[in-house]
Formats: structure tokens, sequence, C-alpha cells
């Protein structure tokens, strides 16, 4: 599954996804005005459809697992910051210890 994935989000880069589109419209007009392909346009229209929903199910997918991985990024950055805190606690109390003595 990853691959595939990986393989629709690279089509999906805007200039591939630009240039499939672009072709796929000249085909469809191409063989429309030719060769009376897909006459009422359904077709077309279903291929779009088809193609949205799927892009709005990856996106929602890809976002879910970025905002994943930012949660797990905030936790190690909170405790990163407690160490340094309680680090810093340390450093304090020793330099007020010397200084009493």
């Amino acid at each position: 599954m990853n691959f595939v994935l990986r393989l629709y989000l690279t089509i999906r880069k805007p200039r591939n996804f630009l240039k499939l589109v672009c072709v796929f419209i000249g085909s469809s007009l191409f063989l429309h005005f030719t060769r009376g392909y897909d006459p009422d346009w359904g077709g077309t229209n279903l291929v779009f459809s088809i193609e949205a929903t799927v892009a709005s199910a990856v996106m929602l997918m890809v976002q879910e697992e970025s905002s994943q991985m930012i949660e797990k990024m905030l936790e190690k950055i909170i405790s990163l910051e407690e160490a340094v805190l309680a680090f810093e606690e340390r450093i304090l109390k020793v330099l007020t210890d010397k200084e009493r003595s």
C-alpha cells in the first residue's frame, strides 16, 4: 500500500498532474470530436469525480499522518525542555550551595 501511495503522490504533484490532466482532456476532446467517444461526457466526468474522491481520501490520510508526526515531535520537545529545566535547576542549586559555603 505504501508503494501505491508514493506512486499516487508522485503523479499528484502539481506539475505532473497538470500534464496528465492536459493529456487526458486533449485526448478526450480529440476522440470526442473525431470518433464520437463519450458523447455526453459522462465517462470524462466519472474519471474526474473518481480522481477527486481518491485525492481527498489520500490528502486526509497524509494530513492525519502529519499531525501524528507533529504530535510526537511536540512530545519530544516537551520532554527535552523538561530535561533542560531540571539540569538548569541542578546547576542553580550547586551554585547557590557554593555561594553559601
